[in-house]
Parts: C-alpha cells; structure tokens; sequence
C-alpha cells in the first residue's frame, strides 16, 4: 500500500467562481471529492493527503484516513508541502485533483504496472488510440514517439526523495509541462531533433533522464483513458460532467 497526494491546488480560471481548482463543480460535487472517493475505495492506497489553498470537510468515513494541508504557490510549493506532511520515505502516489473519472480500477492497474519495474520516480502516460477510443471530442496535447502519439498521464508515483534531489529540473519542467517540444529540449538539441523527427524511443527518454537526475525513471503506458483526461477548459468539464451521469460524449 501507498499513500496518496492529491494537489487540489490552482486557479479555476474561467470554469467556475471558485478559490481552488480542486473545488470546481461537476455535477453539483467539487472534482476532488471523486478524486478521493476513488482513493478511498482503492484497496492499494493508505493515507491520502490532499493539498489545497483553502479549508475544505470530506465526509467522516473518509477523513479517518485523509488529512488536509493548506497551501498555496506553485505546482511544485504545493507537491512539496503535501510530501513534507506525509513525511515517508516510502513512495507516494501524487495526482491532480482535476481528474474526476478516476476509478480505483485505474489506480490499481496503474500501480501494478510500476511493480513490475525499479525505479525511483513512475510517470503515467497514455496513448492517443485509448483516448480517442473513450473520449472522441476531447482534445489534448500528444508528443510523437516511435511507440506512437502518447498524453502525460496525471499519476506519478515517486520517492520523495527524488523532488529534494531535482528541485530545479523538476521548476523547467513544470513550466513547460504542456509544450512537449519544451520539455525535449531540456534533454538537450539531439534528442529534441530526434523528437521532432518521431525518432525517440520511450525508453531512450528514459535513460536521458535518469542520467540528468542520478535517478531511475519509468514511463508507464496505461490504458486506463480517465488518467490522462484533466479538466482544463468548459468543453472537458462539460465532457465529465455527461460521463459521470452516465451518458456518452461524442
């Protein structure tokens, strides 16, 4: 079992009047609260830490094993105030809280899959045909790989050592999180030709970066579709909102 962190920070933007990205209705139910119902009914998961800007009460079943901690700042403030208040060793499992589909069966599978390797930090991916398959309107952002086109998934199990080791890559990397030619380009101009050219393996990435972090590093194709489906703009909240009341979006 592992416990879980859940960054339910961020700004709403334009989706709702809300202080936290984590809180913005769906179907009358901020996203977090689906986020931690998963985890709670998620037979792998221990603890679960969720981080948000603001004061927020789950339901007494679940809050025996969840705590909150406030905090604000960006992305990687907020992942190191949720780890500093687990404080584990042990690998954590860090997600967003805007990904309302998540279901325990995805967890699950997600977390088996990184069994299977060693590493000190597992980055979920998914590819494009799964998206497509489940979710035919969404748009999303794909890097080309000679494995095919893949989406970040918003799961990543990692030591927390790993975030004190690489504070500074992990700041690049964050700012570029949702320009793949960005990231590539801190691999270095080789390997961003490569990319550019669809030439990259996923497991040269790999390598790369356990090099430029003294690190293992796995990225873990999933078929679970949920995992890499946030919720950015009006059309993905308006897509979850008919899945989660059992309708189809075309």
């Amino acid at each position: 079992m592992v416990s879980a962190l859940v960054l339910a920070g961020g700004s709403a933007k334009e989706l709702a009047a809300v202080p936290a990205k984590g809180l913005v209705p769906v179907n009358g139910r901020p996203m977090v609260e689906y986020v931690v119902d998963a985890l709670h009914r998620c037979p792998d998961i221990d603890r679960i830490c969720v981080v948000m800007p603001v004061e927020y009460s789950f339901n007494r079943q679940i809050e025996e094993k969840l705590s909150i901690v406030l905090a604000d700042g960006n992305l990687l403030e907020v992942l190191k105030a949720g780890i500093n208040s687990l404080n584990t060793e042990d690998m954590v499992l860090a997600m967003s809280a805007d990904i309302p589909l998540i279901t325990p069966e995805a967890i699950s599978d997600f977390l088996q899959r990184c069994s299977k390797r060693k590493a000190d930090i597992y980055y979920s991916i998914v590819k494009d045909d799964n998206i497509i398959k489940h979710f035919p309107s969404v748009k999303r952002t794909y890097a080309r790989v000679r494995e095919g086109n893949f989406t970040g998934g918003n799961l990543i199990l990692l030591k927390p050592q790993f975030v004190e080791k690489n504070i500074e890559l992990i700041e690049r990397v964050l700012e570029s999180r949702k320009k793949p030619v960005r990231i590539v380009r801190i691999l270095g101009i080789s390997f961003l030709l490569r990319f550019v050219l669809g030439l990259l393996e996923i497991s040269q990435i790999e390598k790369r970066i356990g090099k430029l972090t003294k690190s293992a590093c796995a990225g873990i194709i999933t078929p679970f579709a949920e995992i890499g489906l946030d919720v950015d703009k009006q059309s993905d909240l308006e897509l979850v909102e008919v899945a989660l009341a059992g309708g189809v979006h075309e």
